[in-house]
């Protein structure tokens, strides 16, 4: 039970996550799409890694995708995928078109994804899902309606997901790390990142490898570890 599918594996708290499970000897087939360095130099460093370059956004590479899971036949899938920016602009200034092609290249991915994975994981009565989210739903930084509201979808969703499947072995939870400066911020206004950790209650900032050790307890935790959201932000909100 060591195969992992983890979207957007090669940057990031992805990336992060995914050298922990291979460290840990776990199989991971995991995407990229335009960071290809980066998962060659992964694939490079561990035979247990299998990178897949993927535009989530195509219709036609996402069903490429979806063959080679059926063919992966994995055990656990890990949503870490995102495209698109942390902080865009006030909710009122905001293009409705720009809601809605959020919504379509991030949450129908991320549903089509887990859509094939739980297709899998029933045929062997056992499954773990894992969300990463965002510290940033309870509290939200202004700008971010946006990325918000696909973070929070994904939410809901993932309990409907844990209701179903729990009595097939399989289990969902969802992880919202509190925020980490990653290439994700990189366009980020650094008095905006200031702010943000200058709020934090502990003189330490968040690290990935945080976020790796509840991977591991939502892998390990048992079938009774369900339907969770892990807030990793030191009781902040």
């Amino acid at each position: 039970m060591n195969r992992v599918v983890l979207t957007g594996g090669s940057s990031g708290i992805g990336k992060e996550i995914n050298i922990y499970l291979l460290e840990k000897g776990y199989d991971v087939l995991f995407t990229y799409c335009h960071s290809e360095a980066s998962a060659k130099e992964i694939e490079a460093r561990f035979a247990n890694a299998k990178a897949f370059q993927v535009d989530l956004t195509s219709a036609e590479q996402l069903e490429a995708f979806l063959a080679e899971i059926e063919t992966f036949d994995p055990d656990i899938l890990i949503n870490n995928y995102y495209n698109g920016t942390f902080i865009d602009t006030y909710f009122h200034k905001t293009d409705a078109d720009k809601f809605l092609n959020d919504f379509k290249n991030n949450v129908m991915p991320a549903l089509q994804v887990t859509q094939k994975c739980i297709n899998v994981f029933r045929k062997k009565k056992y499954g773990r899902i894992i969300n990463i989210l965002s510290s940033s739903l309870n509290s939200p930084a202004m700008g971010t309606s946006a990325y918000n509201s696909n973070k929070a979808y994904l939410l809901q969703m993932s309990k409907s997901w844990a209701v179903e499947n729990v009595k097939f072995g399989i289990t969902c939870n969802s992880i919202s790390p509190s925020f980490i400066p990653t290439d994700f911020h990189k366009n980020m206004d650094e008095r905006m990142k200031e702010t943000i950790l200058s709020g934090y209650p502990l003189k330490d900032k968040l690290e990935s490898r945080d976020v790796s050790n509840m991977i591991d307890l939502c892998i390990n935790g048992g079938k009774h570890f369900n339907g969770n959201h892990l807030f990793l932000d030191a009781s902040h909100y």
